[in-house]
């Protein structure tokens, strides 16, 4: 199934068994007009993610009046050709169907884009991007993400600790990080401390001026009074 947007606005769906299903307009109405009333709500809502009033979309675009809004906001056209465009008109019944599937094949890791999973499910980015304004929608797909995320830190710790078992030295020493027994960044400020303290050490011994000697240890001492070690480098304060 695949859905799309022709010139006219009409939604389109063209289901694989070769149904075609267009955007519906009730009997005695001016397509155009309608056409028009559903892309005033349609962008009313994209902008703030709340199904708009009457009121609202009247005063967005007065050129249709507040009584042919009321006309159409009462046809089952009207919610049908919406949902067709991902916006609901009632968002407090749920999820529909179609987005927990969505939901389902959106939120499996299996390496595929966005576009193409919507692409197979038949939803037109338009319409997810509307499904994304709906806080139940958005929610919904950021906690099955997120639970799948937290399912994969298992994984992922399992992996570590079989590499770790083989022999893997990189594996050891991300593993002893994780729990506290190497850092790493330690390491690295003491190794620098020690080059310090070599160098240092080299000068004095070449100096044989007592002054030069004094001078040279207050230096030291004061710069690294504003040495500030972190995660393994040396940075300069001040």
């Amino acid at each position: 199934m695949r859905s799309f947007e022709n010139e006219d606005g009409e939604i389109v769906v063209i289901h694989e068994d070769g149904r075609v299903r267009r955007s519906p307009v009730p009997d005695g109405v001016d397509r155009e007009t309608f056409r028009n009333a559903l892309a005033a709500v349609d962008v009313l809502y994209r902008r703030a993610g709340i199904f708009p009033t009457v009121e609202e979309v009247y005063q967005s675009w007065p050129k249709i009046t507040k009584s042919t809004y009321s006309k159409y906001f009462a046809t089952s056209e009207f919610k049908q050709a919406l949902e067709l465009g991902g916006i609901s008109m009632s968002p407090n019944s749920g999820l529909t169907e179609e987005q927990s599937i969505a939901i389902l094949h959106l939120s499996n890791p299996d390496g595929k884009s966005l576009q193409s999973k919507l692409k197979q499910l038949g939803i037109s980015m338009p319409k997810y991007q509307a499904w994304m304004r709906s806080d139940l929608f958005a929610s919904t797909l950021r906690q099955r993400s997120e639970q799948n995320l937290g399912d994969s830190i298992s994984t992922a710790l399992n992996q570590l600790v079989a590499n770790a078992d083989r022999g893997d030295q990189r594996a050891i020493e991300k593993l002893l990080e994780i729990t506290g027994r190497y850092n790493p960044s330690q390491i690295e400020a003491e190794n620098a401390r020690q080059v310090v303290l070599v160098m240092v050490e080299a000068v004095l011994k070449h100096v044989t001026d007592k002054d030069e000697k004094a001078a040279i240890l207050n230096e030291v001492e004061s710069a690294m009074h504003k040495m500030a070690i972190t995660s393994g480098t040396i940075a300069i304060e001040g």
